[in-house]
Formats: structure tokens, C-alpha cells, sequence
């Protein structure tokens, strides 16, 4: 890359190999930690996995933030080629991940470093990488992540309530209700908030009202389909949404490590930012 300054993000953006080589964007990967097992999200650990491992635990993984001294290490390495930098994280209500970067950056003198709180998670970072690597200036990139971040959207499918209840988001007596009814959580990521849209049941009915909701969300700049074990799923939605939209490249992604923690296998998401 020829740009003057450096993009980085962390492992949350679920950023593609491709688009990482394509736009040069440097990754600081969160931690997952199985009991006393500490693995850096999808440098240590494949998704494919940790969904095995997951499905076999009988207490949930906990996650963790990189630490300053992780994005200082990065910072200054990356201050050897570039006059600046854009870093740019998952939603500060999620994790402590900015806040690190910010620490980080203060430790290397004469590099200038802007941390973004991205309000959300997943792809929709990714998306917001790529306008910054596409800038031709660090104000520039700044001043386009600004403006999209109020309009970043995830829109996710969680397929069981059980690593809700483990997580503690969820009680017990809810989480077998629920079961016992097949309710298929629909969520949203907006604004720096978690919002439940809909309780639907069964799956077959769950996955045309996320489509339907995401429907009324149009128009939008960028979207993705994302998937946690169930590509087969996430292809019949992109094939369905690239009709309706074919003018828009419409990648389909993995959901990664840290937020698989929480969503757990068989989930599926529709993240995009709105025009």
C-alpha cells in the first residue's frame, strides 16, 4: 500500500484474508480464554474450532480486550512506514478494546493515532476499514468513518437462547421457555445498543422475518451476509438479496471467536450500513 497513514482494527471486525491483503489493514486480535487456555482470536484458534470446542464445553469461554502494550507493539512498528494511523474498534459498550487503543497510542511519541469506536461489531468495522484505506488522507478517512459510524447495523439470528443463559444475559427458567417453544431471537446492533426486533418461532419462519426486516432498513451502502456454521443458510440469502440488489457485491462472512462466544453455532446476521 502507498497510502501515508496505517489502518488498523481488531480480530472483532471479522475482516476477510482478501481485504486484509487488498487494503493493507494491520489486525490486533482479541483473546478467547477456555478455562485456564488462553488462544488470540483467529491467530491461535480457527473459527472451525472454536465452534468444535464450544459445542463440547460445559461453561462458557470468556473473552478479552488486547492489552496497550499489544497496540503500542503495532503502532509503533506500523510509525517506522506511515506518518499516521486510523484504528478503528469494536463498540466501546461491548468491550475494552478501544480504550486500549487509545492507552496504546498515548505510549509512541511524534505518531498520530485516531481511535474510533465503531458502536458495533462484526463486518459493518470491516466495511468502515475499507473507506478508510480507500481515503487519500488520514483526516479524510477519519471524517468518512465518522459519518457511517451512527449508520452501521447488525441484524443477527441467534438459533438457540443456551449461550445467552450461559453468559448470564438470560435466566435459566427463560432460556427452557424458550427452547421448549423453538423462539428464534432477532436482534439488532444500533447506535451503540443492543435491541431485540422480534421473537419468531421456529427457524423456517425466523430467517424470512430477517430478511423482511432487513428489507425495511433499505436503502444501504454496503451489506454482508455472516454465518456461524450454517454457510449453506447464508448462501441461499445472498443469492436471494444479490437478485433484489444486483448491483451490490454482497460477500459472505464468518462470524469469529469473540462474538460466536455469545451468539453460538448456527447463527446467522445481515450487517450492512445504511445510505
Amino acid at each position: 500500500m502507498t497510502r501515508s497513514f496505517a489502518v488498523v482494527t481488531d480480530s472483532t471486525a471479522d475482516l476477510p484474508d482478501e481485504w486484509r491483503t487488498r487494503y493493507g489493514v494491520e489486525v490486533v486480535p482479541l483473546k478467547v480464554l477456555f478455562g485456564t487456555e488462553t488462544f488470540r482470536d483467529g491467530v491461535d484458534m480457527t473459527n472451525e474450532q472454536f465452534f468444535a470446542r464450544l459445542a463440547r464445553s460445559t461453561t462458557l469461554p470468556t473473552t478479552s480486550a488486547p492489552s496497550p502494550g499489544e497496540f503500542a507493539e503495532a503502532y509503533e512498528r506500523l510509525s517506522r512506514d506511515h506518518d499516521g494511523c486510523i484504528s478503528i474498534h469494536i463498540g466501546a459498550q461491548l468491550s475494552a478494546t478501544a480504550e486500549a487503543a487509545r492507552v496504546g497510542a498515548s505510549s509512541v511519541d511524534g505518531f498520530k493515532v485516531e481511535v474510533i469506536d465503531s458502536q458495533t461489531v462484526s463486518m459493518p468495522i470491516a466495511f468502515l476499514c475499507r473507506v478508510a484505506a480507500e481515503s487519500e488522507t488520514l483526516d479524510e478517512a477519519v471524517a468518512a468513518v465518522k459519518e457511517r459510524v451512527p449508520k452501521t447495523r447488525v441484524l443477527a439470528l441467534l438459533d438457540t437462547l443456551r449461550y445467552l443463559e450461559m453468559g448470564g444475559r438470560l435466566s435459566r427458567a427463560q432460556a427452557m421457555i424458550g427452547t421448549m417453544l423453538d423462539l428464534k431471537p432477532l436482534l439488532l446492533v444500533a447506535n451503540a445498543e443492543i435491541k431485540p426486533v422480534d421473537r419468531v418461532r421456529t427457524r423456517s419462519r425466523a430467517v424470512p422475518r430477517m430478511v423482511e426486516f432487513f428489507r425495511s432498513e433499505m436503502p444501504v451502502e454496503t451489506l454482508a451476509v455472516m454465518h456461524a456454521q450454517a454457510r449453506d443458510e447464508a448462501d441461499a440469502i445472498a443469492t436471494q438479496l444479490r437478485q433484489e440488489l444486483p448491483d451490490m457485491e454482497i460477500p459472505i462472512g464468518q462470524i469469529g471467536c469473540v462474538l460466536g462466544t455469545h451468539t453460538g453455532p448456527k447463527a446467522l446476521g445481515l450487517v450492512y450500513v445504511k445510505k
